[in-house]
């Protein structure tokens, strides 16, 4: 089974809306909030959540040195094949989290992450020429399955070492 983390922030996870923007890193052991729908797709592909880690969105860019050390020992202890940042839709300060996570997954860790996010993210221009980024809805519901879907395989196709195809195919902002 391929072994995937998920970076979620407070209210993707569940954990809570405004309140909690200030909640620090925290993993646990398989699928949470959103995660429990992408499960069922990556299940289909050979794969399962393993872990997640959940974090505010204004702890980790106030404190973004810290929170990012302190994820990657996270993730280096769930021993992940691969790890996907969202899906942060267009909650703006949750994109920009996915992107510099993802960014310093594969650069210190060299595991193989990406982010998803909608267009209009802030998340999506800053980083699209740096890692990949699926494209989602801005919000849930419409177009939510099919983007999960799109993550599920692309995930699969990381952790395998596949070659990346055209954006069109794969579901992925153009890094150019």
């Amino acid at each position: 089974m391929i072994r995937v983390v998920q970076f979620l922030n407070q209210v993707q996870s569940g954990f809570g809306s405004d309140e909690r923007m200030d909640m620090e890193p925290q993993a646990q052991d398989g699928a949470a909030g959103l995660g429990m729908l992408l499960r069922a797709s990556l299940v289909k592909n050979g794969a399962g959540i393993v872990g997640t880690i959940i974090c505010g969105d204004n702890y980790f860019l106030e404190n973004k040195e810290k929170a990012v050390e302190n994820i990657l020992k996270m993730i280096k202890d769930f021993d992940a094949d691969v790890v996907i940042c969202g899906p942060a839709f267009n909650y703006k300060r949750y994109g920009e989290c996915c992107g510099y996570l993802a960014e310093a997954i594969e650069e210190r860790l060299k595991i193989p992450a990406f982010a998803a996010m909608s267009k209009e993210s802030t998340g999506t221009e800053l980083f699209r020429k740096k890692v990949y980024i699926i494209e989602t809805p801005n919000r849930g519901g419409a177009g939510l399955n099919s983007s999960l879907r799109k993550i599920s395989s692309f995930a699969v196709k990381l952790a395998k070492g596949e070659p990346i195809s055209s954006p069109e195919e794969d579901g992925y902002f153009p890094r150019d």
